[in-house]
């Protein structure tokens, strides 16, 4: 059987962020979850420094710059599907063998920052799309800043109808 979570977590601040993602990783590790980390390298830092040695080492977590795999798998500043299927299953195919995955995905962040709101809900609806197909839990996260008042208000909506759960940056996730 199918199943997934595919949880949002605005937030204002980074270090909210990593206390967030460091509960999110330890959760998982403690449940014998594969977890993979994709997210930007001031966040793969600020992990580094949160998380204990032993936890950076575990066989069962795994670090992808946010960057690097999101244009591996865009096409004129859009998700090509095929690329990204081919992009994520990579990711996901071996770890999924070993039971539970669990995946942060900062990528579709990295895209609403740069501007390009339509590609990250065209992403949000790819996971969406693949969750159909393979067992994950992803938690996907945005900069409250980044979000401009009236015009961001309809985008905002949209990211939150893509999620089966939203957390508001006065809640964390865990579990």
């Amino acid at each position: 059987m199918i199943s997934h979570d595919h949880t949002v977590q605005f937030y204002n601040d980074d270090t909210f962020l990593t206390e967030s993602l460091a509960s999110f990783i330890k959760d998982g590790l403690q449940v014998n979850d594969t977890v993979i980390i994709v997210a930007t390298a001031q966040h793969r830092e600020a992990l580094v420094k949160t998380l204990t040695p032993q936890e950076m080492a575990h066989d069962k977590l795994m670090f992808f710059d946010a960057g690097e795999q999101l244009w591996r798998f865009m096409v004129d500043d859009w998700p090509s599907e095929f690329q990204f299927r081919k992009v994520v299953r990579g990711m996901i195919g071996q770890a999924s063998q070993n039971g539970r995955v669990r995946i942060f995905g900062e990528m579709v962040a990295v895209l609403w920052v740069e501007g390009y709101t339509r590609a990250a809900i065209r992403l949000e609806e790819l996971w969406n799309k693949l969750a159909t197909e393979q067992s994950f839990s992803l938690l996907c996260a945005y900069p409250l800043s980044k979000f401009t008042g009236g015009k961001d208000k309809g985008s905002l909506l949209a990211i939150s109808q893509l999620h089966t759960h939203v957390y508001n940056p006065h809640s964390s996730v865990s579990g």
